[in-house]
């Protein structure tokens, strides 16, 4: 070896100009040639340093530029992201004001916005990889901080981040979403372990069911998870056929019951429908919403199915009351109400018939509605009625119905109790209103 080779090729010289001048030129050439330009000279820490004064949505942006910003700025959320204030999942469980929850939920849908945008060239199940590592750091079963579920907005930040980083997926790949999360989770162990357990008995102090606690942590999961961060209707309706379509008729029934149905402090309430007449739209608007959501916006399913779904329900976990049915289906629409009429009606069902059509008219004259549609119903149902003989059993049964409820309620009233006294006076009022309008559709012709 010689040792020459280790000794400069050039005399040493006073002025260092040229030295620098050729750094200078080896740093252009450099720049030219580096997709980041000047950011590329900077070593790695002090990229990650820059980027931690940056705002997640303003990292969502960068990983658009380039695919040499998408790969640094991944490298950055994968190796440095966890010490960020962002993703400090514990504060999530604590209680919030809602400005702060707002502030929370945008925020997550940012973080979401970031991860799409970063791996937009993995695989599907890599990505699923990530979507259950946040799952897993969320979930309050893994954390102590978690004291009340019924305020914790930590599912509805992971829902949030969800729906962002799937959306323009495949209706195949949101399939793998869903099914990956359930793996991850017991969420499928614990749904069939609530729609199958038998409802506790009725009590007088309580209509919880057997088990109010794992039944509302399964409602939480599933509604703050897939369906309350859902961006349309037709998402909605593809993420509750997801979740119901995999359960028999009388399990899909309760199952959408426990997601919409009403609650008290937590405890889901399923003898409430069947003991009190309620005629408020928090009570029924979560299920009619929903049912109507499958029938206009999901192809997966059949009428006859929705109607099957929804006769279960006035049915779960007992007969509901004839009132309370009747509300449910003013609150489900003309189309879906007049279907399952009209089934009933070529069932032969017609005592139910009278029991609903009365009810309905009792409902209306309570929320100060006309009854003109309800005459519509009665001329569908009298439609599908094949012979006359049908159709004038079922138009003496609805004047029978009238007679046995005013009766009922006239013997029940005590001369003290105001409350029963408003409920006759409605009564009458109903069937007064309801022979107006059967007068003058017999009479129209001459008025």
């Amino acid at each position: 070896m010689d040792i020459k080779s280790f000794f400069a090729c050039k005399k040493p010289r006073r002025s260092n100009r040229l030295i620098v001048k050729e750094a200078e030129e080896k740093k252009v050439q450099t720049v030219c040639a580096s997709p980041l330009g000047y950011f590329d000279i900077l070593p790695v820490e002090l990229k990650f340093c820059v980027f931690g004064y940056l705002s997640i949505e303003d990292l969502s942006v960068l990983t658009i530029t380039s695919k040499s910003m998408r790969n640094l700025i991944e490298c950055y959320r994968v190796s440095m992201f966890h010490t960020r204030d962002v993703v400090v999942h514990s504060r999530a469980h604590g209680v919030m004001d809602v400005e702060k929850q707002a502030e929370w939920l945008i925020r997550y849908k940012n973080l979401g916005l970031l991860v799409k945008r970063s791996t937009c060239l993995y695989a599907t199940k890599d990505r699923l990889k990530i979507v259950n590592d946040f799952l897993t750091r969320m979930m309050c079963a893994n954390t102590e901080v978690c004291k009340d579920q019924t305020h914790c907005i930590a599912q509805l930040c992971f829902g949030k981040f969800l729906h962002t980083m799937i959306a323009g997926w495949d209706d195949s790949e949101c399939q793998r979403t869903f099914d990956a999360i359930c793996q991850h989770t017991c969420i499928l162990k614990n749904i069939k372990l609530v729609v199958s357990t038998k409802p506790a008995p009725r009590s007088a102090y309580t209509d919880a069911g057997a088990l109010p606690s794992l039944e509302y942590d399964v409602r939480c999961f599933l509604r703050r998870v897939f369906l309350d961060a859902c961006s349309s209707m037709a998402d909605k309706a593809f993420w509750l056929t997801r979740i119901l379509k995999p359960w028999p008729m009388v399990q899909q029934a309760r199952l959408l019951y426990l997601l919409y149905g009403a609650t008290h402090e937590g405890v889901v309430q399923w003898y409430q429908m069947c003991g009190t007449s309620l005629d408020t739209a928090q009570h029924f608007g979560g299920i009619s919403c929903a049912l109507q959501t499958l029938y206009m916006h999901s192809t997966e399913w059949s009428e006859d199915e929705l109607i099957s779904i929804l006769d279960e329900i006035t049915c779960c976990p007992e007969e509901w009351l004839a009132e309370n049915v009747a509300s449910l289906l003013l609150a489900c629409g003309d189309k879906l109400t007049s279907k399952m009429l009209v089934s009933k009606a070529i069932n032969g069902r017609v005592i139910e018939l009278s029991s609903i059509i009365t009810s309905f008219c009792l409902v209306c004259v309570k929320t100060n509605c006309g009854l003109n549609h309800i005459m519509g119903l009665v001329q569908n149902v009298l439609l599908a009625m094949d012979n006359a003989r049908d159709r004038q059993h079922f138009v003496n049964s609805l004047v029978d119905m009238f007679k046995e409820l005013i009766l009922d309620m006239h013997d029940f009233t005590d001369s003290d109790d105001d409350g029963n006294d408003g409920e006759l006076y409605y009564l009458v009022t109903a069937f007064a209103e309801f022979s107006k309008r059967v007068v003058h559709l017999a009479f129209k012709t001459m008025l």
